[in-house]
């Protein structure tokens, strides 16, 4: 797939000026299945210190938890994970979606977990301390991650979203998908009726909302298997399903392997 040109080069000049890396984590994919980036500006473990003991809590904290927040932030904003790892994290958003999140900077940050591999706590140190004052950082930010949003608009990427409704539904399954969620949660978040949601979400998605809450799920767990080695029966409990054999069930419906065979594909 040809890659657009743009954003790219530019993140790379904002490094290098600022030496400060960028992160892009898209949960809807929509960067990814239109190759705006380069697949590793995609994920953090290009980072010696976030590679080192990459597991579930790193997927949980940076893919889900700060798209969560992003949710009900306006702008940039400094989150420190769990391996005290801190970085400014800004929404990318256009009009009332909200697409994904741009990560720039990597600092320590107070106290780190114990039991992390000997390269982890290496590269901790050899980072720089989170800064006292922020605030010129996060203008930047914000100016990158408008820009790359203007960029898309630009180049009419952002067009190919049909509509805000369709942006809502996704948002919803995105933040619901590990909860015991269905159509009538979704009619509530969107104000209409049982049948009207059920109507919309076909018309938009061309499936049933179980379907496509059902695919969420699926996507999330491939996340898990393959950037972590996390359990099964836990991953299901993470993903909204019921036990692992839920999971086994569906994830082999939706992908025509069992979880366990993606897992072994994927780190083959």
């Amino acid at each position: 797939m040809e890659r657009h040109p743009g954003p790219e080069a530019g993140f790379r000049a904002f490094e290098q000026l600022l030496g400060l890396p960028v992160t892009v984590i898209d949960n809807a994919h929509f960067f990814n299945r239109r190759a705006v980036f380069d697949p590793m500006r995609c994920s953090h473990r290009k980072h010696p210190a976030c590679r080192a003991g990459f597991d579930e809590r790193c997927i949980r904290h940076c893919r889900y938890a700060m798209n969560s927040r992003c949710l009900a932030e306006e702008g940039p904003f400094t989150a420190v994970c769990w391996k005290g790892l801190a970085q400014i994290v800004t929404p990318l958003r256009y009009g009332n979606v909200h697409y994904g999140m741009l990560y720039a900077g990597l600092w320590r940050n107070g106290e780190t977990a114990s039991g992390l591999p000997g390269d982890f706590y290496r590269s901790r140190e050899q980072l720089p301390e989170l800064p006292e004052s922020m605030a010129a950082l996060f203008a930047l930010c914000r100016l990158a991650a408008d820009g790359v949003m203007m960029h898309l608009l630009k180049t009419r990427l952002l067009e190919t979203v049909p509509d805000e409704r369709s942006a809502r539904i996704a948002a919803f399954l995105r933040e619901h998908a590990a909860a015991a969620v269905g159509l009538e949660d979704l009619a509530r978040e969107l104000g209409l009726s049982r049948s009207r949601t059920s109507f919309v979400v076909k018309q938009l998605f061309g499936k049933s909302f179980s379907r496509l809450l059902q695919a969420e799920r699926v996507e999330r767990a491939r996340h898990y298997l393959a950037g972590s080695a996390e359990k099964l029966h836990d991953i299901a409990r993470e993903c909204g399903f019921s036990d692992e054999f839920h999971l086994s069930r569906v994830f082999r419906q939706l992908t025509g392997i069992t979880p366990s065979e993606f897992r072994r594909r994927h780190r083959s």
